[in-house]
């Protein structure tokens, strides 16, 4: 008779996953922020890491914060007018050299091509101080 040693495998569940981290929050002080709707957190190649009504907490003597719920990767593209409201003056500046740097060149071109066009229906600037000579000479 042969008799084969069963290994027992334990599944960790959510739950000791929630336990683990709110007793780790707990060792560095961390204390919960209230009432935060969204957190995004920016990534170099454009995508945006979104946490819908997530858990909140932060340590301000070290500088330190943790989120915690559930998370979408999305393209800053598809969540940029949502973005907009939320930005500061400073905050919009660099998100927009970001988006310059990081876009297709056909799309370059196409900004590129409709500023012209906008130059070009502007009018021209008056050298001489003078409309009646100017008009005289033509």
């Amino acid at each position: 008779m042969c008799i084969r040693d069963r290994k027992k495998t334990v599944h960790k569940t959510t739950i000791q996953d929630d336990k683990k981290f709110k007793t780790t929050v707990k060792k560095l002080g961390m204390q919960p922020l209230q009432d935060i709707d969204e957190v995004n957190m920016f990534k170099d190649d454009s995508t945006v890491i979104q946490f819908k009504r997530p858990e909140v907490f932060a340590a301000f003597q070290s500088n330190a914060f943790a989120v915690m719920g559930p998370a979408e990767t999305k393209n800053i593209m598809d969540i940029l007018p949502e973005l907009l409201q939320q930005l500061n003056p400073k905050e919009l500046q660099s998100l927009g050299e970001k988006l310059k740097k990081d876009l297709p060149k056909d799309v370059k071109n196409t900004i590129k091509e409709e500023k012209d066009e906008e130059d070009k229906d502007e009018i021209p600037t008056l050298i001489n101080s003078n409309f009646e000579e100017v008009s005289k000479k033509e």
